[in-house]
Order: C-alpha cells, then structure tokens, then sequence
C-alpha cells in the first residue's frame, strides 16, 4: 500500500472512529430466558432497524445466532448494550417469519435473518435506516459491532469487492477480530444507511473477508408482518416446541402467584376522563379549569403498583451535590475545598448534600403518583464491617407500603433529620425492598398479590459490604443474588448510580436493573438526581396532551406522572366547551377520550373534587403559580429593557445637546484653542 493511501484509510478511520463515539449505540446483545429465570446471553448481535410496525422500529438479527427454536423455549429476548450491559429492550414476538440459517441444506444467506418486535421503544439507542437499493463493487462499507470492555460499539471499515442479490463479500481494510459479531449491521460509508447483514467470516491472510446477506431480504419479508405487525410469539413459530400456557407463572411457596412481567404483555391503552364529567358546568380559577385523569398500557384491567424508594444513607452521602438542593440560594461546598471533600468536611450547607439530594428525588417520585393505584414506602440502608460491635441493621423500613402519601412525606422528614453514616451494603437495601414487596417474614406491609412492584434504588457508591471492602468480587455478587430474589418475586429495580464514586464501578447498579428489567440511570452530576427521576415512567405512556378542541389550546400546565395519572389546568371559554384527551403508549398505540363541559361563573352544581384528586390540583397550582410568576420576571425584564433603550436614547439625546452647548460656551469664553483630547 502506497503511503498516500495508507495515510487515506488511517484518516477514513480516525473520522469513522469519532463518529462512532459521538452517536448513540445502534445494537445490541440478545439474551434469551424464561419468565422468572435469568437469561442467558445468546451469540452475535442484534441491531435496531426503522419500521413502520409499533414502535417505529424493529430488531434484527441473524437466524444462525438467535435461532427460533431456542427463542421458543426461552419465550422471551432481552436486549442490553454490549458494554455497559443496561437492558433498553425487551422482545417476545417475531414481527416476521424467521429465516433460516445459510449452513442448511437448502440455505442462503439473503434468507438468514430474524425479526422481532420490541414491547416498547428502547431507551439510549437509535435506530438504523436501510436502503432498498442493490449493491455494487467498490461501495466503502461501515460495520457496527460490540467495542472491548465497557464500549457498546466500535466500528470496522471496508470495501465491498462483490455483490449479488443473494449475497455481499467484503475485504475489511485491516485484520479485525469479529468474534460475535454475528448478525452486526453493515453501512454504506456514505449516507449511513443500512445495506447488509453480517453473516460469516472467510479465510483470508493478513486481512478479513466476511460475507453479508443483503438487507433486502428482510425489506421484503416486512411488506407482509405477521398479524398485521403485531407479531407472532416465539413458540407459534418453531416447530415441535410446546407454547407455553398463557398466564403461566411460578407459584410462591406460600401459596401466592408471582405476577407476570409487564414488558411485551400491554394489549391495549386505557384512557379516562376523571374529572370532570362529561356534560358537567365547571368555574374556572385565574390558571384555568382542573382536568384529570389516567392513561395506562393494560392487559385487560387497570393496574395496580406498590413501589419502595430505597435510599443510600451511607456516610458518603454526606458530600456536596454540587447544586442547591434545598433551593436558599446558598451551594453548599466542603468547608476546608477540595482537601476538606477528601476527609469528608461537613458542607457549608448541608441541605446541598447527596443525601439531601436523594430525599429530594423521593419526594419528586412521590409527587408524580397517585395515591388511588400506587402505594409507596421507605427503605434506607449502610452497614458497619464485621466486627464493629454495632448493633444497627444494614437495611431498615422508614415507611411500610401505604396509600397515605402525608404519613410518607412525614416519613422522609424524620429520615432527613438523621446524619448518614456507616459503608455501602447495597444488598441488605435490596433484600429489605424485597421483604416488603413480596410479604415476606419480617415485612412491615400488607401484600398485594396482584400489584406490580417497583424499586427506585438510590446511591452514590459501590458495594463494600457484607464482605470486607477488599473483597469487591464477593459483595458484587452479593448485590447479583439479591437482584435475582428480587427477580423471582416479579419486582423491577431502577437503580440510579449517583456520582463519580458509583459511575467508577456501576457494575453492582448495572446487574440489579438489567436482571430485573428496570432500568439503570447513570447520574454524573449528583445535584442532576432530582430532576432525571421524573425521565422513569412504568405504566408505559410516552405522552398524553389534553386541549379545548375548539380553540386548540393545550393545558398548561401540565403533568403526567410515572404511574399514568395526569392531570392540567385548560382555558376554557364560556359556554360549552369540547375537551379532547389523547395517549400514545410507548409500544405505539394510541387512545382518545372526548367529554363536553360548560364554563359558568360559579355553579352549585359543580362536581366536588374526589379527596385523590386534591392533592394533584395543589401541585398544578404551584406550578401554575411558578409559570406566572417566570411570565412576571419575563414581563418586568422587557420593560426593563426597553427602559433601558429609553435611557440610552435619551442619554445620547442629552449628550449630543451638552457638547452643542459646550461648544458654544467654548466659543462664548474665547476656549477655542483649549479642547480636550478627546473632543
């Protein structure tokens, strides 16, 4: 290779390679299991294609690695990031009948493909699109494939040296391990679109050949979806393996059920009007008319949850948040700088803590649900190393589940009111939440057999006990038991790594949400933790808008919460006015709910508003209150800048008039010979 060529493909791909950095991951590594078992991972890649089937996309993979018979019997794929390993979809259908692989006796490689449906849209990754168009030599290509260690995605660049209908041959553009790179999407350099799919590696010294199946196959295969792209579960599918019974789950040994996971099983959108009634007369306050209501992806009945808030009070949670938690106006900072945050100062305010920080996030989630379907409690945790001679818990219920949200709040003020202490048994929290979730000995709550149950799991570090801090291997698998007991109750953990300390070494935080199928949420900046809550939703709405439908206005403001209650403030005219409520759940359905109310000035007959509805109306006066006050200081700094221009106007006005005067006193006073250097 001439030097000029070779400087040529060096640059190709240090541009390619910043690329990849800079885009969100576009694949994903499959893991098969069955319902309340963990999953094994399976070989090769998937990647996520534009569709036009719920939810806008698709995962694609190859036959040969994720073969339709191991899919029937694992009865579900769960999809993680290659590097980081966090869970951002879940799969139980084909949205096309599966191919078969190319080593069959009557196989090709154009019809080695699988397709899946997603349950929802997946978080953190794009979605690739593909081109139609056939190939020819010469095409610079692009493959996308797992990076090493925590890296979701690298990239190999390469020339197409021949293609067919049936088949692509790539010469890579230098020797690249591609072990389980099966199933990898292979790009056009230019334009970023999808042409193929990788298959199979060929004997080649020096560099690498691989093969691709073309991605046309799988376009045409998506022309006619199965059950008009709702899809066809794994079992249907696979010849001579049993389906499992629908509704099967595991039986508890006290004799209750454990509640199927909700991922991929929504059918429909439930969507309601609460408040007020259709054809009700209704006032209106100076932020509008209260509207209310819920919205929820169900599988036949609205759902219930139970949800515990697990909170880090270890004494690292004493550092700064680096932001003003308790909104005084003052950011609390250790009080000797940098060295005092090393020896663990106490804060020039200490309502700026992380720990003040994660109160705060609990407080925001238990805003954002509704007492009516959603109970919550309180779990807290840190440990003290064998041989301390403490007696306290590693984990302890703060509040047992409850449908009472003020005896939760008064909860979190007593938590508030103690100092942090002790090391990071993130187990015992996990265990604890479990206890209470599942009614198991020593739990403080009342089971729910038919509740789907939620953890948000708060904190800033890694696991150092129940094993001594050294043994870092043994308390990480600690946290991977717990997470599976967990598992095996039907409870989802969100777990948000908080800080630089937890981000150093998330695994602990990773596992417990990707074998649950929660979510993890890396939180870099501590202070951030409060508002990034909210992004967590689990009754799987994406949106709801709510707007008079004759004048078009939409209620502001507004809230969905994590539970699918909503509620907004919507002007209204006097008169009849027709009010449109629609949902769009995250799997792509969509729902719409219309009523009728008429605006008076102020009438007996007025609905009371329910006593679970209060609460909502208060939090949409505050932000009402909030907004108005923002559209004041908005106001006041207009006028204060056209004031301002005023001034300048007149200022320059004046200055202009004080140097005419200026001159003619020069003139006046003979000083014609004795101006300033500047006049």
């Amino acid at each position: 290779m001439r030097a000029s060529t070779f400087l040529a493909a060096a640059v190709a791909m240090l541009l390619a390679a910043g690329a990849a950095a800079a885009e969100a991951p576009a694949i994903a590594r499959p893991g098969l299991a069955k319902i309340g078992a963990p999953a094994a991972e399976a070989r090769g890649v998937v990647f996520f294609l534009e569709a036009s089937l719920a939810p806008g996309m698709v995962a694609v993979g190859t036959a040969h690695t994720v073969s339709p018979e191991a899919l029937a019997r694992a009865q579900r794929m769960e999809l993680a990031l290659p590097g980081s390993l966090a869970q951002v979809a879940v799969a139980e259908r084909f949205a096309v009948p599966p191919g078969q692989p190319f080593s069959a006796a009557d196989g090709t490689l154009r019809d080695d493909f699988a397709v899946f449906v997603l349950a929802s849209k997946p978080r953190g990754v794009r979605a690739l699109s593909a081109d139609p168009q056939p190939v020819s030599s010469g095409v610079r290509v692009r493959l996308l494939g797992p990076g090493p260690g925590k890296q979701d995605q690298q990239d190999a660049l390469g020339t197409v040296t021949a293609a067919t209908a049936e088949r692509i041959e790539i010469q890579l553009d230098q020797a690249t391990s591609l072990d389980r790179w099966g199933g990898a999407p292979v790009l056009a350099a230019d334009g970023g679109r999808v042409i193929g799919i990788l298959e199979a590696a060929l004997p080649s010294e020096g560099t690498a050949r691989v093969l691709a199946a073309p991605i046309g196959g799988v376009l045409d295969a998506l022309r006619t979806p199965l059950d008009d792209g709702k899809g066809r579960r794994f079992a249907e599918l696979a010849p001579g393996v049993q389906p499992p019974e629908p509704g099967a789950a595991a039986a508890r040994s006290d004799g209750h059920k454990l509640i199927q996971p909700t991922a991929g099983k929504a059918t429909n959108l439930e969507l309601s009007i609460e408040y007020p009634s259709d054809g009700a007369q209704v006032s209106s306050s100076a932020c509008g008319t209260f509207v209310a209501g819920r919205a929820q992806a169900t599988r036949g009945s609205l759902r219930r949850f139970d949800v515990i808030l697990v909170i880090d009070t270890s004494g690292s949670t004493l550092g700064a948040a680096g932001t003003d938690v308790n909104e005084n106006g003052v950011v609390g900072e250790p009080r000797l700088g940098d060295l005092g945050a090393m020896l663990g100062a106490a804060l020039t305010d200490p309502g700026d803590s992380i720990f003040a920080a994660e109160i705060a996030a609990a407080r925001r989630v238990l805003a954002g649900l509704d007492p009516r379907s959603t109970r919550v409690g309180v779990v807290q945790f840190a440990g003290d190393p064998a041989g301390s001679g403490s007696k306290r818990k590693p984990a302890v219920t703060v509040a047992a589940l409850s449908h009472d949200y003020a005896q939760i709040e008064h909860s979190l003020d007593e938590l508030a009111a103690t100092r942090p202490a002790g090391q990071t048994h993130i187990s015992a929290g996990v265990d604890q939440a479990t206890t209470e979730l599942a009614g198991l000995r020593g739990a403080y709550s009342k089971f729910d057999p038919d509740s789907e149950k939620v953890v948000f799991f708060f904190t800033d570090g890694q696991p150092t006990l129940p094993y001594a801090k050294e043994r870092e291997a043994d308390n990480v698998r600690a946290v991977l038991r717990a997470a599976d007991r967990a598992r095996r109750a039907n409870i989802r953990i969100h777990s948000f790594a908080i800080g630089p300390e937890a981000l150093s070494g998330p695994i602990a935080s990773v596992e417990m949400a990707s074998r649950t199928r929660g979510y993890f949420i890396p939180v870099r900046k501590p202070g951030d933790l409060v508002d990034i809550v909210e992004e967590v939703s689990f009754a799987d709405v994406e949106k709801v808008t709510l707007v008079q439908e004759k004048t078009r206005v939409e209620a502001r403001p507004f809230r969905l919460t994590a539970d699918g209650s909503w509620a907004g403030f919507l002007a209204l005219e006097p008169g009849v006015n027709p009010i449109r409520a629609t949902a769009v759940a995250e799997e792509g359905a969509k729902a719409e709910r219309r009523i009728q109310v008429s605006l008076v000035d102020k009438s007996e007959s007025e609905p009371d508003l329910p006593v679970g509805l209060v609460v909502q109306r208060n939090r949409l006066l505050e932000d009402c209150l909030l907004i108005a006050r923002q559209q004041r200081l908005e106001r006041e700094r207009e006028r204060n800048e056209e004031i301002r221009k005023a001034l300048q106007v007149e200022i320059e006005r004046e200055r202009k008039k004080a140097r005419e005067r200026a001159d003619q006193q020069r003139k006046q006073l003979e000083l014609e010979g004795e101006k300033g250097p500047d006049e």
